[in-house]
């Protein structure tokens, strides 16, 4: 299978000095620059180019073969970084638990899920006893046009534990301004961190773009505007194949057929095209359709767009940040796989909007003024049924056999205790019931141990299971850990990690009927685009390997600004550059 991309991007053509631009886009005032240039930054000539916006470019789920193959096809802003970008072709994340949350987070901060804590979508608190989804604050709520909605969209990133870019560079320069879109709220949640701006994110409910009061108590008028309109402006919304394209063009690049064993129907509305829902749907049920069809990366885009007009961004002398994530690939490809027809479509349309985005930065910021950088979150595994008339021994787990699997592992973690202690599926692994454990007299870490134990000699019967590890095995780990032991140590966090983390062999799918997931320690979840454009960085493919972890220091590199006191675990591609 080809190699993963990475994909960082500086727009423009003439090449300028790392530090020099980044120390004037940081502004004439910053103390930043007088300490490192001894003298005030304001009596530095500043180059002919000059950086003013860094754009973080997410594409959920997106893995680096769609780039390869639909390269050919690519006319717009996918295609633009894909031909003119330095090519990271063995960028691959270097963590356990590839899911969306952590993803973002270790793109937006430079650190690895085990220093910046959001090791997951969701996880079991160990201080709170109970599950905690990863942008989750009880103590803030929702934000829509009308304003605050108590008790409801009760989001914030009090989770994260290392800055964003974002909050980096308003440490050093409060004048930046930081503007964060996606259509999933851990998205632009995790990209933000706790900057001061505008971060936004949809709602299902059909409200259009909200926030959480953590950012602000209001939405501004041309997001509400946007949001009043949106329902009837795209009521009647059939979801066609974009281009024209025939039976032929689909199969030069790699796209299966329209109609595929595995593919799981999503909203009630089949497998094959085209998708649509009544003109008089309810706004619920259009804000749904929407998040599960290409509506909002179009959506997401739009709104971008407008924030680039509203908000100045890239105006003045502040070096700014727009963060964007779009959700679509990842939404459909979790029920029609990555080499489907419409992952492939969504694609199409994503390298159309791009390319207005990308004309948009080149108008109002100027061409040679604005950095990019994009990746993924994580990868995800292609249908069984796609990989094994490929050769691939690929297969789904039926979820009476993995409920079996968890049963037997019970029923012989009892005989060897003497006492019942049940477990429970918690996000990353199981856990073991802490009351139950210390009614017993047992202690938690030697039942853990003894638990792993038993796990371990269940599995044996069951092969699509790989290996069983407790968490202070996990814990145990250090800096000599190779291979998945370092994969599973970078996603441990102390108060955040499953007691028992089962990892299953690859290629399988364990309970999932139809579709597919991602979240696995092995390659086909790991390995993601990434890709550095611009005039700072010269278009080339590089083998050198490197993660979403190293996107922060790079930046950091480019702008002339030091990484924060809490340190980062990526490094500075620059010298690769």
């Amino acid at each position: 299978m080809p190699r993963p991309l990475l994909f960082l991007v500086y727009s423009g053509s003439v090449a300028v000095s790392r530090i020099t631009a980044g120390l004037a886009a940081l502004g004439a005032a910053s103390p930043l620059a007088v300490a490192l240039q001894g003298e005030p930054a304001a009596q530095v000539a500043p180059p002919a180019t000059e950086l003013r916006l860094v754009v973080m470019l997410a594409v959920d789920q997106m893995i680096p073969e769609q780039l390869e193959r639909l390269a050919p096809q690519l006319e717009g802003g996918l295609g633009r970084l894909y031909r003119q970008g330095t090519v990271y072709r063995d960028a691959m994340l270097p963590y356990a638990r590839t899911e969306t949350g952590a993803g973002h987070v270790t793109f937006s901060t430079g650190c690895l899920p085990r220093s910046h804590g959001v090791v997951g979508n969701g996880f079991w608190d160990r201080g709170l006893g109970r599950e905690v989804y990863c942008v989750e604050d009880l103590e803030v709520c929702q934000v829509l046009g009308s304003g605050p909605v108590e008790g409801s969209g009760q989001r914030s990133p009090k989770n994260l534990d290392r800055p964003t870019i974002g909050e980096i560079m308003q440490a050093k320069n409060p004048a930046s301004r930081v503007v964060s879109i996606s259509a999933k709220d851990r998205a632009a949640i995790g990209m933000a961190g706790r900057s001061q701006g505008l971060v936004l994110w949809w709602d299902k409910n059909g409200g259009g773009f909200q926030t959480s009061t953590f950012y602000s108590p209001s939405i501004p008028d041309y997001v509400s505007h946007w949001n009043d309109g949106w329902l009837e402006r795209n009521r009647g919304f059939v979801w066609e194949p974009v281009g024209n394209r025939t039976e032929r063009d689909f199969r030069l690049i790699g796209s299966d057929v329209d109609d595929r064993e595995g593919e799981r129907p999503f909203s009630g509305l089949g497998v094959t095209f085209p998708y649509s829902i009544a003109k008089d749907a309810s706004e619920k049920a259009m804000g749904n359709f929407a998040f599960e069809t290409p509506l909002c990366d179009r959506f997401v885009a739009e709104l971008a767009r407008e924030a680039i007009r509203q908000e100045s961004l890239g105006a003045d002398d502040d070096v700014d940040l727009l963060c964007v994530s779009f959700s679509s690939c990842d939404v459909i490809g979790h029920a029609n796989g990555p080499f489907s027809r419409e992952v492939t479509d969504v694609l199409f349309r994503l390298d159309r909007e791009l390319g207005l985005l990308f004309d948009e930065l080149d108008k109002r910021v100027g061409a040679d003024r604005w950095a990019l950088a994009l990746t993924a979150d994580h990868g995800i595994l292609p249908l069984p049924e796609y990989l094994r008339p490929r050769g691939v021994d690929a297969f789904r787990v039926p979820r009476g056999e993995s409920s079996a699997f968890r049963g037997e592992f019970v029923e012989r973690l009892q005989e060897r205790l003497g006492s019942r202690v049940r477990h429970r599926s918690a996000p990353g692994g199981f856990r073991l019931d802490e009351e139950e454990m210390k009614a017993a007299g047992l202690d938690p870490a030697t039942t853990r141990q003894v638990a792993a134990e038993v796990c371990r000699e269940v599995a044996q019967r069951y092969p699509w299971v790989q290996t069983v590890y407790s968490y202070e095995e996990i814990q145990a780990f250090d800096e000599s850990a190779d291979g998945l032991e370092k994969l599973l140590r970078n996603s441990f966090q102390p108060d955040r990690t499953a007691d028992l983390v089962v990892v299953n062999r690859p290629y399988v799918l364990e309970g999932i009927e139809k579709g597919t997931n991602h979240g696995s320690p092995h390659e086909y979840d790991r390995r993601i685009p990434l890709v550095f454009y611009g005039a700072a960085f010269p278009k080339r493919i590089s083998s050198r390997p490197a993660g979403s972890q190293d996107v922060v220091p790079t930046l950091l590199g480019l702008l002339g600004v030091p990484a924060p006191g809490t340190g980062l675990d990526g490094v500075d591609l620059g010298s690769d550059l």
